[in-house]
């Protein structure tokens, strides 16, 4: 049995991995850094520098240590002078002598806008664990995270007269998180907050998401230019999104900078974390430097990431042992309708090979099972799981297909949403009006056929606008279903939206019931 704990780890430092493994660093943009080595006398050392929150806290902490490159053994006596910027604006510079060799900055959010420091002694627990002195710079400017830039100068090492000419000169930048979130009122999915994490910047003040066509939206300020550039180790993003925003839960994605394709390769998917899945865009020094060559007078990095394929979803369970992905036939799923799902049970650890292990399969909606089935997944990348749904008329919106004890693993479980009546993301528009006659419609106080003529009227006049709906059957016989007049009555009294009072209208059409 795979311990889930164990499995996330072990992500996490695949993804870190990737992340810091990176040569020729110079000390931008990541939260660990040894820099080049310089000479002192007869040996080489090297400056570390090494950033962490302080558990519990909004505190972050930072520290400079030489050392010699050789064994490893800190420095002593060691004159540092610090002087921090961010976004080109000077925010603190600070200096001291340090027995140790350690010099550590604790960067403290309160909100004032001034910024203060205080030197403070540790303990003499804390001393033989760690340094003997800390730096305390308050402020509210450390409330927020992205790229920290440090002017570092050691005027003396190995003894406070033992002064260096030239002094020892480094020039470093420290990514901390930033995390910004943003509220999306999906047609759909409904309320959707979706998270962005920088480690270089923050972000501008112009997210988007297409719900059309998918596409998230933002960017951050950026120097293009060669000297920058050099210094920048990667640029990290990662996106946070909700394991139920089934729109955002595709197999890959795709992204743009500037309107220029990226490589495949800097987009990694994380579905290791229980609420959100975590979309990581890693860019190389290399990349972002063949990107400059072709672009002109930008002061900013714009990125565009997108679903590669809509209609593929794809999770990890929770005890990261298994991958699934999810596909569909016919593209919309739809009330009343027959829809093929077709799935692959694949091992995380065998490089997503199809692999043969029982299953249960529940389809839910609105907390019910519709069908239960269980059986055992080909091993074959030749053919594919199946399950055939005839989908009841009376249920629209999201249904949720779980996956439980795969290969007789409690713990192996996975869900993936997806939408019945789908919503098509253009412009609706409803007269405000509408909704007393749809009350009236609930309530029997006006009859179907008074209603409907009228929602007719209204749609083929253009004075109410809803999404281009395709017609499959013919009006005889057929009566409105109940959870239409239902919708009616809850969209009347505001207790649900614009978009879901929509999807009954478009069933009515595509039925033949409303003929626009």
């Amino acid at each position: 049995m795979f311990d889930k704990k164990f499995l996330a780890f072990a992500s996490s430092i695949l993804i870190l991995t990737v992340f810091f493994v990176i040569p020729d660093s110079y000390g931008h943009g990541l939260g660990y850094e040894i820099l080049p080595p310089v000479d002192l006398g007869s040996k080489q050392v090297a400056l570390e520098i090494s950033s962490n929150m302080i558990v519990d806290t909004d505190t972050r902490e930072i520290s400079f240590t030489l050392f010699d490159t050789s064994d490893g053994v800190t420095i002593n006596d060691v004159t540092f002078f610090i002087m921090a910027t961010k976004q080109n604006e000077t925010l603190f510079d600070v200096n001291g002598q340090r027995d140790d060799g350690i010099f550590v900055i604790r960067l403290i959010p309160t909100e004032s806008e001034n910024i203060i420091t205080s030197e403070e002694d540790t303990d003499l627990l804390s001393s033989i664990l760690g340094p003997n002195k800390i730096m305390n710079v308050h402020g509210n400017t450390f409330h927020s995270g992205g790229l920290y830039n440090f002017k570092i100068l050691i005027t003396a090492a190995e003894g406070y007269t033992n002064f260096l000419s030239p002094p020892i000169d480094y020039d470093a930048g420290i990514s901390f998180p930033d995390t910004t979130y943003y509220d999306i009122d999906d047609p759909n999915f409904g309320q959707q907050k979706l998270g962005i994490v920088t480690y270089y910047d923050q972000t501008e003040n112009d997210f988007n998401y297409n719900k059309q066509n998918r596409v998230i939206s933002y960017s951050m300020p950026f120097d293009w230019s060669k000297e920058n550039i050099e210094q920048v180790s990667v640029i990290h993003q990662e996106l946070l999104v909700p394991k139920m925003f089934g729109d955002l839960m595709v197999k890959d994605f795709s992204a743009k900078v500037n309107g220029l394709d990226i490589l495949d390769d800097d987009i990694t998917v994380d579905d290791f974390s229980d609420e959100n899945r975590i979309v990581h865009l890693v860019i190389s020094q290399k990349e972002i430097s063949e990107l400059s060559q072709k672009l002109q007078n930008s002061n900013e990095i714009k990125f565009d990431i997108k679903p590669k394929d809509e209609n593929l979803l794809g999770t990890v369970t929770e005890n990261g042992q298994f991958k699934i992905s999810l596909s569909w036939n016919p593209l919309k799923i739809e009330s009343g309708g027959k829809t093929t799902f077709v799935f692959d049970i694949l091992d995380v650890f065998l490089l997503d090979k199809p692999v043969s292990a029982s299953y249960d399969l529940s389809i839910i909606y609105d907390g019910k099972k519709l069908l239960q089935k269980n059986g055992i997944s080909t091993d074959l990348r030749t053919e594919h799981n199946t399950v055939e749904f005839l989908v009841p008329e009376n249920v629209s919106g999201l249904m949720i297909l779980k996956f439980e004890n795969l290969d007789g693993n409690e713990l192996a479980t996975a869900s993936l949403p997806v939408i019945v009546n789908r919503i098509n993301t253009v412009e609706i528009y409803i007269p405000e009006w509408i909704k007393n006659n749809a009350g009236w419609w609930a309530s029997d106080q006006i009859d179907d056929s008074a209603f409907l003529q009228g929602i007719q009227f209204l749609i083929k006049e253009e004075i109410m606008t809803i999404p281009p709906t395709e017609t499959s059957g013919s009006s005889e016989a057929q009566q409105v279903p109940a959870w239409i007049k239902n919708n009616a009555g809850w969209w009347a009294s505001d207790q649900i939206d614009d978009n879901t009072f929509v999807s009954g209208i478009q069933y009515l059409i595509k039925t033949g019931i409303i003929v626009v």
